[in-house]
């Protein structure tokens, strides 16, 4: 019983569901047109026209007026007009819309949706059709597209409410040469893209086509495909715009030519997603032949036979490896598929390219013993298998008195033995860098002055078995590569600077210039031990240098303070350079001392004991007798003299002549001072020249020694003149205008703190408008020069233009010190004469 009453219930649930239920809402057709009849609950697109909103008609209130949207406050908005229920234009925000009738009323009982067609349209794609691999994936949108693929394009992402329309509501347009509406289908049927009603997202065979098959399409175009939904002449397109490509099939290869052990590239081109067979010569029993190499493929059937597919840019790339062994000859590539008639083909060949070694030549002739010679080169036509790894050659040295086979470079003594890497001298390639390179240190060897080769080759053969063409050891037939050097024994070489001439005012550097090649001792190839000495008037010193640069031009030199010239005696001293020679030990030490550095008084001869007391002996005496034991047969080392001059220091001040107030004043002449220059250890040596100028008269002020303002006042001595054996100077970049100062006598001074000197001249100044005399006398030299030479030129300003060939005697030099404030004798009688012509300097003022 109670399950035939619950039978009965569900029976009379079913009935009410069925009554009540309300009919499914549909575009209907009117004669605005098929979808233009619009139901309760269906969706309305904005720009739609003529739309027919009959279906919401009340049987007592008749149609609707308006169509609106209730806001959140419950207010009536954007309204949609109708006349006898026909709305022109849907306009208005997205949302429901309810009808309002003639009376004002609102039906909130029944609505239509309004949207935006552009949210629920999506992009147009292109699913391909028939290809051999399936894109992933598919549908896509590509750019560019093939031009042979079979392709339909559609809607996949729509979310359009098509059980709503009624009969056709879009098209498709295709804009290439010219716009077209129809399509020849893979098929070969014309097919019509105007009003279509199926489901744009579906896969429809009949709507595949080709670009090829298109008349108004070409290759390597730019198209456009056109959704265009017609709806209630909406009218909303969404284009897809992309380049027709062209994909013919072909085999390219990015070299003709490829090398044993090396990989051969190449590109097959096709339509996308198709396959192809490509193929290479099978090898007969025992031979190597290319083969595939790297992936890329979709199979390998074979070394010689694989299968691959292009991707959506119609290329694949694919490598092939050349054996070692691989016979040098020219090899087909095919490939074949289903849009290809005749096999594809294309042809490379295997060079057996020859390696070449390369030796650079050397950059000079002549090298000493000691010295490092770089060797460097690099290697052509290399295999592409040893393109990645260190390639070693193999060096050995000929020459004088060595093995007939060579020798290694670290050993002269040492035979190099055929097949033997080990008694060689290894280095090796850098396929990176391109280049080899070894440094020779020629100190680390025992050997004789003479002229030497050095040979490098591919193998470890020595001299004896590749010094012929085609010998085992030739590469390729070629003797191997090599360079003479001509190897001398150390020498020592010395200098003063050009700028000095070899003189040097006391207070200023002195400094030389030294050039030692080879190493001493063949124990080092950067430095070596250097001594010098200095004799002169009652002087005898000793000096040295542990560590001097023997590399790159091996130049370097002697800096000595400007204390140590201040404290000689004027006069013509020696130096002697003293080098350790080729056994890099002093045969002859000051005071026995390896480190000796000060006044010497013995000479201490290291093989026999000797000892020459030089302490009682003057300047030349001291330097023959330390010559004469350097130049001892059984002794090698080396030497060098030379003689420089040390003067007190001098500024000649040239005569100004005659100046008149408003002349131009220029201060120029001549010393023996140091100019613009640096030593080998960089020390700047030049001598600033200050210059001062003050007026001697008493002015109505009571004061005397008044310095003038000038523009510049200090200089730096010009180039050595050998000639003339001085430096010149002036101040005439600027010249000191007179035109404010008053007549009468003025007093130069300049003055050099360095050497700590100064020197004075006078001179007139002549009112405005005096007459000039023809000549001018010069003011006596209160320096008179040390030797006759001399004297030519500190007196080459005497009244008759030439040199006084007189030579005076030499006063004693007694610094001078700095001007201080401190008053001079005699200045209340300068007040005096003041006082008394005070009276004409003031109406002169």
């Amino acid at each position: 019983m109670d399950r035939y009453r619950i039978m009965v219930v569900l029976a009379a649930a079913l009935l009410l569901l069925a009554v009540f239920a309300p009919a499914a809402s549909a575009r209907f057709v009117t004669p605005e047109g098929p979808n233009a009849g619009i139901s309760p609950g269906d969706t309305v697109f904005q720009g739609e026209r003529t739309v027919n909103f009959s279906a919401f008609s009340d049987p007592v209130k008749g149609n609707p007026v308006r169509m609106v949207r209730i806001d959140s406050g419950g207010q009536q908005t954007d309204p949609i007009s109708l006349t006898s229920s026909i709305a022109n234009y849907i306009r208005g925000s997205p949302g429901q819309y309810y009808p309002v009738y003639s009376d004002g009323t609102v039906d909130q009982g029944r609505y239509c949706l309004v949207q935006d067609v552009a949210g629920s349209l999506g992009q147009v794609m292109m699913r391909t059709f028939g290809t051999d691999v399936e894109p992933v994936p598919n549908p896509s949108r590509q750019n560019p597209l093939p031009y042979r693929m079979g392709m339909q394009f559609l809607l996949p992402d729509h979310n359009l409410p098509l059980s709503e329309f009624q009969g056709p509501w879009y098209e498709y347009e295709l804009q290439g040469n010219v716009k077209t509406s129809s399509i020849t289908n893979i098929a070969g049927d014309t097919v019509s893209l105007e009003d279509l009603s199926a489901d744009p997202a579906v896969w429809d065979d009949t709507l595949v086509f080709r670009f090829a098959d298109q008349g108004g399409v070409s290759r390597d175009t730019q198209v456009t495909m056109v959704f265009r939904m017609t709806l209630n002449d909406l009218n909303r397109e969404v284009p897809y715009t992309f380049t027709v490509r062209d994909y013919p099939p072909a085999i390219i290869l990015n070299e003709t030519t490829a090398e044993r052990g090396g990989d051969l590239y190449f590109t097959v081109q096709g339509t996308p997603f198709t396959y192809y067979d490509i193929t290479l010569p099978e090898p007969p029993a025992g031979e190597d032949y290319p083969i595939f190499d790297g992936g890329g493929w979709d199979t390998r059937f074979s070394d010689y036979h694989v299968r691959v597919h292009p991707g959506w840019d119609g290329t694949v790339r694919l490598q092939i490896h050349i054996p070692d062994g691989a016979p040098v000859t020219s090899y087909t590539i095919q490939a074949t598929g289903p849009d290809i008639f005749q096999p594809v083909k294309a042809t490379f060949s295997i060079d057996q390219k020859v390696m070449t070694l390369v030796f650079d030549e050397p950059d000079q002739q002549l090298y000493a013993i000691g010295d490092i010679i770089e060797l460097s080169g690099t290697v052509a036509g290399l295999g592409a298998s040893d393109s990645l790894s260190l390639v070693p050659l193999y060096l050995y040295v000929t020459g004088p008195n060595l093995p007939p086979n060579g020798a290694p470079l670290t050993d002269l003594s040492r035979a190099v033995e055929d097949g033997v890497p080990a008694t060689f001298t290894v280095t090796y390639y850098n396929p990176l860098l391109r280049i080899w390179g070894y440094s020779w240190d020629t100190s680390l060897i025992s050997c004789d002055a003479g002229t030497y080769t050095v040979h490098v080759n591919f193998q470890p053969i020595g001299e004896e078995r590749s010094n012929y063409p085609g010998a085992p050891g030739s590469i390729d037939g070629e003797v191997p590569p090599s360079w003479d050097y001509e190897l001398n024994m150390p020498s020592l070489h010395a200098k003063f600077d050009e700028e000095t001439g070899g003189v040097f005012a006391r207070g200023d550097y002195l400094y030389s210039w030294w050039y030692g090649r080879g190493s001493p001792g063949h124990t080092s190839s950067s430095v070596g031990h250097m001594k010098w000495y200095i004799f002169g008037p009652n002087f005898k010193y000793a000096d040295y240098n542990p560590r001097f640069p023997l590399d790159d031009d091996g130049s370097y030199g002697i800096t000595l303070a400007r204390n140590f010239t201040y404290d000689l005696s004027p006069g013509t001293y020696f130096i002697v350079y003293h080098h350790p020679g080729t056994d890099n030990e002093f045969d002859v030490l000051p005071e026995n001392n390896l480190n000796f550095r000060g006044n010497v008084n013995r000479l201490y001869m290291v093989d026999g004991g000797e000892v020459v007391n030089i302490g009682m002996l003057e300047g030349r005496a001291a330097a023959e007798a330390l010559v004469r034991a350097l130049d001892s047969s059984s002794r090698d080392d080396l030497y060098v003299m030379d003689t420089f001059t040390v003067e007190d220091p001098i500024v000649r001040i040239k005569p100004v002549g005659e100046v008149l107030v408003g002349d131009e004043l220029i201060v120029s002449g001549t010393t023996n001072l140091a100019g613009k220059g640096t030593t080998a250890d960089k020390t700047d040596i030049h001598d600033d020249l200050v210059l001062t100028i003050a007026a001697l008269d008493l002015y109505e002020s009571g004061k005397a020694n008044t310095a003038m303002k000038i523009p510049i006042n200090e200089t730096i001595p010009g180039k050595y003149d050998p000639v003339q054996k001085a430096r010149p100077f002036s101040y005439d970049e600027h010249p000191i205008d007179t035109s404010s100062w008053y007549p009468g006598i003025y007093q130069i001074t300049v003055t050099c703190k360095e050497v700590n000197y100064k020197t004075t001249s006078t001179f007139e100044l002549l009112p405005e408008g005096s007459q000039r005399n023809a000549t001018v006398t010069e003011a006596p030299n209160p320096f008179p020069s040390l030797t006759p030479a001399a004297t030519e030129t500190w007196n080459q300003y005497s009244p008759q233009g030439s040199p006084d060939s007189t030579a005076g005697e030499r006063p004693d030099f007694t610094p001078i010190s700095l001007p201080t404030s401190t008053q001079s004798p005699g200045f209340a009688v300068y007040l005096a004469i003041a006082a008394m012509v005070g009276v004409f300097l003031a109406r002169r003022r």
